[in-house]
């Protein structure tokens, strides 16, 4: 059968779904409805530009939204500036950096704490466990204990003095440098270092010296969980994290004036930092080094429910992620709610959803 010519110039000159960037909608919504979620929102931007956002359910485009553990990345890049103002280096052991947190507070149960160094904060290997073991106690040392600090104390405040006596009343599980173990008190201290180094407070400085730069102007901590700081507390629209994300792009035409050239070196490579599959975990990211200037991501996660808290009912939870692929110097951006709690098969049949369909763009906005 011969397709007519004015038929078949139309059909050629309508670019496939697939080679959009509708297409990645397409996967995130076919990810979302999978997952039984009907709210939420996307951001996808290429080249440092925002080029497409979406929202569904009772998000609206462009709202800001909590980002969890995304937070994590804003405090590692803001390190990273520290160490490229001279202001201490990676190797740099706490009994340097929280010098005077340790006179404040007191200095730390366990002696080891002391020769922890900022690269093994920043890369998850302090000696901490959340699972803990038989001769220490279990959880994670900083958010383990908040149910019973909020049934008193305001979450609105970041209480950076009052976490850390937490933190520095328990023992490490494994000698510092040992192995990856997930937790927020390292980027809890990280946050406690920030505000040593730079003589500010943690939200102030990292927003003024690390976000504006890259172009992020509505970020601030969630002003009801201020107590997640470092951790976990930012808040912002999805677009501005997809510009905070450029940060980790190997270059721009302006230069990439948050991560520079020694604290980059440090962050691509692998050594001391591997986890499995050829990743490693610095600056409060995932890292995969590729000939396109590296692979990022993380997720995020917040659920948290407590009925007579100093600051009333507390009830939330919400899921986020976020991906960088360097070789096509595209980030994208998802939050969701409620968090479900999803596995790593979930988690990364919605990363594979998204890179496949990002790798199949060839007409970007």
């Amino acid at each position: 059968m011969r397709i007519p010519v004015l038929i078949l110039a139309l059909m050629l000159a309508l670019p496939a779904r697939a080679e959009t960037v509708a297409g990645i909608e397409q996967a995130w919504r076919a990810w979302m409805t999978k997952s039984g979620r009907t709210t939420g929102g996307l951001a996808v931007t290429h080249g440092g530009r925002l080029v497409h956002e979406v929202a569904m359910g009772r998000e609206a485009p462009g709202a800001s939204v909590p980002l969890a553990s995304l937070s994590k990345a804003i405090t590692g890049v803001c390190v990273a500036g520290l160490v490229e103002r001279g202001r201490f280096a990676f190797e740099t052991p706490l009994s340097q950096a929280l010098a005077r947190t340790f006179a404040r507070l007191g200095a730390p149960a366990d002696p080891r704490m002391q020769g922890v160094t900022i690269g093994q904060l920043l890369t998850q290997r302090a000696g901490f466990d959340r699972a803990g073991s038989n001769q220490v106690e279990g959880g994670d040392p900083v958010t383990g204990r908040l149910a019973t600090y909020l049934r008193t104390a305001t979450a609105t405040r970041p209480s950076f003095d009052e976490q850390m006596k937490w933190v520095l009343r328990r023992r490490l599980t494994d000698p510092p440098g040992e192995r990856f173990a997930y937790t927020n008190a390292t980027y809890l201290m990280l946050g406690a270092v920030i505000e040593e180094a730079s003589g500010q407070d943690y939200e102030s400085y990292c927003r003024n010296a690390t976000l504006a730069p890259l172009g992020v102007r509505g970020a601030a901590l969630d002003p009801a969980w201020r107590i997640l700081a470092s951790y976990g507390g930012w808040r912002m629209p999805l677009s501005d994290y997809g510009r905070f994300y450029q940060a980790f792009a190997q270059s721009s035409p302006t230069g990439n004036p948050a991560i520079g050239p020694a604290a980059r070196r440090w962050m691509m490579s692998p050594e001391g930092k591997q986890i499995s599959g050829g990743a490693h975990y610095g600056l409060g990211t995932m890292v995969r080094p590729t000939a396109g200037g590296g692979n990022f991501w993380h997720w995020g996660s917040w659920t948290f429910a407590l009925d007579n808290a100093f600051d009333g009912h507390l009830n939330i939870s919400y899921a986020t992620f976020a991906v960088r692929l360097g070789a096509l110097d595209t980030n994208m951006v998802v939050y969701m709610t409620p968090s479900r709690g999803d596995t790593d098969t979930t988690r990364n049949e919605l990363d594979r959803a998204l890179g496949e369909a990002a790798r199949k763009v060839v007409r970007w906005p």
